[in-house]
């Protein structure tokens, strides 16, 4: 796990991750802005996901996660990924909003979410040139405060496949974004660092470069994988 804050503090996305025996679960949130109640929203949502889709699954993590913004008065606005792997059976993944996850095979690099944004639905619907839907990605269509079942997307990765990272987008919008046709940034560390997931962590939150404002956007990464070294118990590396 790591996690760098952007130029605006306090960090407003969250983490966490729980296991039980060799079944792990992870969850990273992304808040929008950073008002007192999206930063503590974003803090304890990831813990709700991954305790309750340990025991009933991610739709039922995220849903739940996804009521609880309504505690507020103006629920918090939130996007998420949760990702569960277990010996035996494909690793799952449910999400909602911008986070991503992606898939390493040892050779290919396959981001297997896709974002619940204007732009993305201007791709696929609205037939408008690309530079149009490209300056839409910034705006999210769906939060945690409409989890539902209609509204959470999942996806399986095959069992054999050992990398699967999860990260807000202050890590996808600023390395993946430049190179997004091959990759070739994200490609270049998970194949630097695939045997060593809290290095490919902090790798790809380094990545996340500074420019003329400063770190644009909070960056928070789980690099989950199978057969990895016992891990670092502490809550995450914070980059400077």
């Amino acid at each position: 796990m790591a996690q760098r804050a952007g130029t605006e503090p306090p960090c407003a996305d969250g983490l966490d991750v729980q296991r039980r025996g060799l079944k792990v679960c992870a969850a990273v949130v992304d808040g929008a802005g950073h008002h007192e109640n999206v930063v503590r929203y974003a803090a304890i949502a990831p813990a709700v996901m991954t305790h309750l889709g340990m025991a009933l699954g991610g739709l039922a993590g995220l849903i739940t996660a996804g009521q609880m913004a309504h505690a507020y008065e103006v629920p918090p606005h939130a996007s998420a990924v949760y990702v569960c792997m277990e010996p035996g059976w494909p690793t799952a993944v449910h999400w909602l909003g911008d986070c991503r996850a992606y898939a390493w095979d040892g050779t290919t690099l396959v981001q297997v979410t896709t974002d619940a944004t204007m732009g993305q639905w201007l791709r696929r619907n609205g037939g408008v040139p690309v530079e149009i839907a490209a300056a839409h990605d910034n705006w999210s269509r769906l939060g945690l405060a409409r989890a539902c079942a209609a509204t959470c997307r999942q996806i399986e990765v095959p069992e054999d496949i050992p990398l699967v990272l999860l990260l807000s987008d202050g890590i996808s919008d600023q390395v993946d974004q430049v190179d997004q046709v091959d990759r070739q940034t994200m490609v270049t560390l998970c194949a630097r660092h695939e045997t060593d997931p809290q290095a490919l962590a902090d790798a790809l939150t380094a990545a996340a470069k500074e420019d003329v404002l400063g770190y644009r956007d909070d960056a928070t990464i789980i690099a989950m994988r199978w057969g990895a070294a016992p891990p670092d118990r502490s809550a995450c590396r914070s980059i400077p």
